[in-house]
């Protein structure tokens, strides 16, 4: 069964132009007719640019737009991580020439906030290293892409960022083998197991995470989680039964039993993830790593993978921490309805957890070593929904509603461009406060994904881990306060 996104939401939500540039024509050939020639421009919608006839240099007015001065920092920081060669994004812009060549693709999707990849509302809160465009570098951006788009002088570039810090791995795992994609499918989700090393015998903490991805032109996101030893069992035997590398998984690890706790993420464009100083994850001896990797295939079918991560590790911190689920635990035993009626449109459910849910009680508590009254911190927030989901929002509130100061909130869901994020100032989970989760669906006929060619009818849909089924479920990064 080949199973694509659903039809409003394509793997790369491109416009008219974009589709022009992947085949390589040029932009007017996707433009029904030629503009009429406007006063102050050549037809094309460029602006008169004055050329010295003796050397060929520029002559631009104070104001004009430049690459050098004004446009490279924007697409250095915001669109070069992804948009450059071997990445996953469909066209290189980290040069002036690919910009002049490519750029005009790129009107849509920033007229349309498409990309950068950016989910969270910043109204919500401030998260470190935002991908979002400031209004006035969008504005910058289409003002200079009407134009001839001028080079400009490379000494008015302003000096670049102190690069982000290096993480130096004490801990290498690799994929066991090399894994080609399904190519039938433009999304082939697959996971891996990875043993901890023999010789770690003791207890570490991680407290640095990156992904180092094999076949950068493939992978779109990774997630890592951890098994404790002796919980592997189940795992072990989905990957015994799959011939290929791996074994085929999507919303999560492969079971729904708890037993696989997330680790990590990784998007394109997102470095190493370093934690807090003082602060670190528990990895016991004899874990099991699975190393679940999204593959797009559009473009790029028989390419293959072997992708790796890289643990920094230490013997201990002063703060454990751990990515906490949050969800109704009824959903995943049945005893709660998550049910999203078929055909509806606007479906939404929500969860609370406070110091007396159970995961708390047995999952976070043991796992940051604090009492169940103490003073927490949440550093990160993320959520995971599956193809239905339009929105979902992460807040702390008061108990009972009240209050509340938002972590989180994606307005407009994509699963394809899910990830964490780093709070710029962490929050405070006092004990008489309580997280709030809420998910939004559209299950109606036309938000259905297509099977085999053909779009499936609605049905009811409930939390599950397959392809068709779906997810509410909140992560945070959280430690003792002290």
């Amino acid at each position: 069964m080949a199973t694509s996104r659903t039809t409003p939401r394509a793997p790369l939500s491109l416009g008219p132009a974009s589709l022009c540039a992947l085949l390589l024509l040029p932009t007017a050939a996707c433009k029904d007719d030629e503009p009429a020639a406007d006063a102050g421009t050549d037809g094309t919608g460029a602006t008169d640019t004055d050329t010295d006839s003796a050397d060929g240099t520029e002559t631009l007015p104070d104001d004009a737009l430049t690459w050098w001065r004004d446009i490279e920092p924007i697409v250095r920081d915001k669109c070069a991580n992804c948009h450059r060669p071997g990445e996953v994004a469909p066209f290189p812009l980290d040069t002036y020439e690919d910009f002049v060549t490519y750029g005009p693709a790129a009107i849509w999707a920033i007229e349309q906030d498409v990309m950068p990849p950016w989910g969270p509302d910043d109204a919500c809160n401030q998260y470190a290293d935002p991908l979002s465009l400031e209004p006035e570098h969008k504005d910058q951006l289409l003002a200079y892409l009407a134009t001839d788009m001028p080079q400009g002088d490379p000494e008015d570039a302003p000096p670049a960022d102190p690069p982000p810090p290096e993480l130096v791995p004490d801990v290498m795992l690799e994929m066991p083998q090399s894994y080609t994609p399904d190519a039938s499918t433009p999304d082939d989700y697959r996971c891996f197991l990875i043993p901890m090393p023999e010789d770690m015998t003791e207890e570490q903490f991680m407290t640095g995470f990156e992904v180092y991805p094999g076949e950068r032109a493939i992978v779109h996101h990774v997630i890592a989680f951890q098994i404790d030893p002796g919980n592997e069992g189940p795992y072990v035997d989905l990957d015994a039964a799959d011939p290929e590398a791996g074994y085929t998984c999507f919303g999560g690890p492969g079971m729904l039993d708890g037993s696989a706790r997330w680790l990590g993420a990784w998007v394109p464009g997102v470095g190493a993830s370093i934690a807090p100083e003082g602060v670190g994850q528990r990895i016991l001896p004899g874990s099991t790593i699975v190393f679940q990797v999204h593959y797009n295939t559009v473009g790029n079918a028989g390419l293959s993978d072997r992708s790796a991560i890289g643990l920094r590790l230490q013997p201990s911190v002063d703060r454990p921490a751990v990515l906490m689920p949050l969800a109704d635990l009824g959903w995943l035993t049945g005893t709660t309805s998550m049910l999203i009626p078929a055909g509806d449109a606007n479906v939404t459910h929500e969860a609370t957890m406070d110091r007396t849910h159970p995961v708390f009680l047995n999952g976070v508590l043991p796992g940051i070593g604090a009492q169940a009254d103490d003073d927490l911190i949440v550093w990160t927030a993320g959520l995971h929904m599956h193809l239905f989901g339009t929105r979902g929002r992460l807040t702390v509130r008061d108990s009972g509603g009240g209050n509340e100061q938002c972590m989180l909130d994606v307005p407009e869901w994509d699963f394809d461009w899910q990830s964490s994020y780093a709070l710029a100032q962490p929050i405070t989970w006092t004990a008489d406060q309580e997280l709030h989760l809420q998910c939004w669906w559209d299950n109606s006929a036309e938000n259905q994904p297509v099977v085999d060619g053909i779009q499936l009818d609605p049905v009811d849909r409930n939390w599950g881990d397959g392809t068709l089924d779906e997810m509410c479920l909140g992560i945070l990064y959280v430690s003792a306060a002290e």
